[in-house]
């Protein structure tokens, strides 16, 4: 069947016969996990226990155990089911990678191999899955379904969150609903914790802004992106209370300078745009920003704020300071405190 998305697999799931094979992967590992689920459930039944199927995990993966058991029939079940979770081809030697393909290649009718990854990221960081497990990939999508659960924007969580509050007697705007989803990074899993949680404290009441600023900490390269959207304000009083936050909450200097560095980074690319009339599509697909566009957004909003020098000076200045830091015994909040005051006195 191929590479399906999100709304392909849903309908697969709720109505179709199983698949022969699947291959979840991507960077929202809680979206992987739920889906997975749900073909467990497709398969097996509400019902089903764990005696029901066959389950491998990924360390110490077996490619002939796995052949012998993918040949079996099935004594509990219609289908022989089996469940492999974080395979990672890139442990495999050459000629058992080339097994393994010819058995997902050769499933028999009877049999169900689902293989999902929640314990490693299958790109490594980059655009594309590395070679071993593309061709784990190809495999599955030549014989059948694969799902890349990305990171969803928070305009797209929003629904979600509302529905999710709509189902715990609570209600929520969303603008409010947006504003969680940021706060967590778009992670689904922190976002249902998180909303769960507030339901619980909403007690069938509306959940506000406010309480979700006082209850859901806001993650640290969000706040250190605030920091520097500050400073490129030239904010002094909110550039020093969040800084003061994030010492409040025992953050090391060096990691506080290093998410600091990173939003100044998107910002002076956001800024480099501007000056060359790209828009922010461009920068995202220049410097894969995928799941995470609304950072860019953000990157553009606030870099017209400021001068490209401006924000050269910052980073050698945010330099500096981690020099500073793992090379003298100086305090670190002063060392980190110094620093944010001359971005904020610079004068182009």
């Amino acid at each position: 069947m191929g590479t399906l998305t999100e709304t392909q697999l849903t309908a697969h799931i709720k109505g179709e016969k199983p698949a022969g094979l699947y291959y979840f992967y991507g960077s929202d590992t809680a979206s992987v996990a739920k889906y997975a689920e749900a073909v467990k459930v497709k398969v097996l039944g509400k019902g089903y226990t764990s005696s029901d199927f066959t389950k491998y995990d990924g360390k110490g993966f077996s490619v002939s155990d796995f052949i012998d058991t993918a040949q079996m029939f099935s004594m509990c079940s219609d289908y022989n089911f089996i469940a492999v979770n974080d395979l990672n081809a890139d442990e495999l030697g050459a000629d058992e990678l080339k097994m393994l393909i010819k058995a997902l290649e050769s499933i028999a009718s009877e049999t169900v191999v689902l293989i999902y990854i929640t314990g490693f990221d299958v790109k490594n960081g980059k655009k594309t899955p590395g070679a071993k497990n593309k061709k784990i990939i190809d495999a599955a999508g030549k014989n059948g379904i694969v799902y890349e659960a990305m990171i969803k924007k928070p305009a797209e969580l929003s629904k979600y969150i509302m529905d999710l509050v709509k189902n715990n007697g609570c209600i929520i705007s969303r603008q409010d609903a947006q504003l969680i989803a940021e706060r967590c990074h778009s992670d689904t899993l922190a976002v249902i914790n998180q909303t769960d949680m507030l339901c619980s404290y909403a007690q069938g009441s509306e959940i506000t802004a406010q309480m979700i600023e006082a209850m859901v900490p806001a993650a640290l390269d969000t706040n250190a992106f605030a920091l520097a959207s500050a400073v490129t304000s030239f904010n002094t009083r909110s550039a020093l209370r969040i800084l003061d936050e994030l010492m409040l909450e025992r953050t090391e200097a060096v990691v506080i300078i290093s998410a600091l560095s990173s939003a100044f980074i998107d910002l002076y690319r956001a800024r480099t745009a501007i000056e060359k009339s790209l828009s922010d599509s461009d920068m995202a697909s220049d410097f894969n920003y995928r799941g995470r566009e609304f950072v860019v957004r953000n990157a553009f909003r606030d870099a017209s704020k400021t001068s490209l020098n401006h924000l050269r000076r910052c980073l050698l200045i945010l330099r500096n300071a981690d020099a500073q830091c793992k090379s003298t015994r100086l305090d670190q909040k002063t060392i980190i405190e110094k620093a944010v005051i001359t971005m904020l006195s610079y004068k182009d």
